[in-house]
């Protein structure tokens, strides 16, 4: 007699899921030296920004309430879902409208994970080389949390952005 397992799509998915981020995690843990990765990419990360008047790299974030059509231009534009299905892998798609030029450009996004006991999530170079800023990447989440996205400029100007997201199945 054959026994049939009674498994829902829900269920399979998040144990794939789980199983998946495990294997991965453990095969990426191993094979980089804390100590040496830590090194390579903490010298170039701001300091963690938990409020609305901080600093990165000594100079103040700007967080605009009410932009004007000249100012929307440097602000961050951030896609995220309402409600991330699976925490380990959170799509989030980040740009400016502001042009890439030789004058002006994005030097650096930042990606912070607020709730997580090490917010740094990552941080991308750009150049005017690029020709548009703008950055498609995924990103992993515990639990509900503020994502928030910093857009460093070539002038040192930075402004921020921050977004509630919810997470039904933690992905740390």
């Amino acid at each position: 007699m054959s026994k049939r397992l009674n498994v829902t799509r829900r269920d399979f998915i998040k144990k794939t899921a789980i199983v998946t981020a495990i294997t991965v995690g453990a095969g990426s843990i191993m094979s980089i030296p804390r100590d040496s990765f830590a090194k390579k990419i903490t010298h170039r990360l701001p300091p963690i920004v938990l409020s609305n008047v901080e600093t990165v790299n000594g100079k103040k974030v700007k967080w605009i309430d009410h932009p004007t059509k000249e100012e929307k231009l440097f602000i961050p534009r951030v896609r995220l879902p309402l409600i991330a299905q699976n925490g380990a892998f959170v799509p989030i798609t980040i740009e400016v409208g502001n042009p890439q030029t030789d004058k002006l450009y994005l030097k650096t996004f930042y990606i912070y994970d607020l709730n997580n006991p090490f917010p740094r999530a990552a941080s991308f170079d750009l150049t005017p080389g690029n020709g548009t800023a703008f950055i498609k990447t995924r990103i992993k989440l515990q639990q509900e949390s503020y994502v928030q996205v910093l857009a460093e400029y070539s002038n040192g100007d930075v402004y921020g952005y921050k977004r509630k997201i919810k997470v039904t199945l933690g992905g740390c």
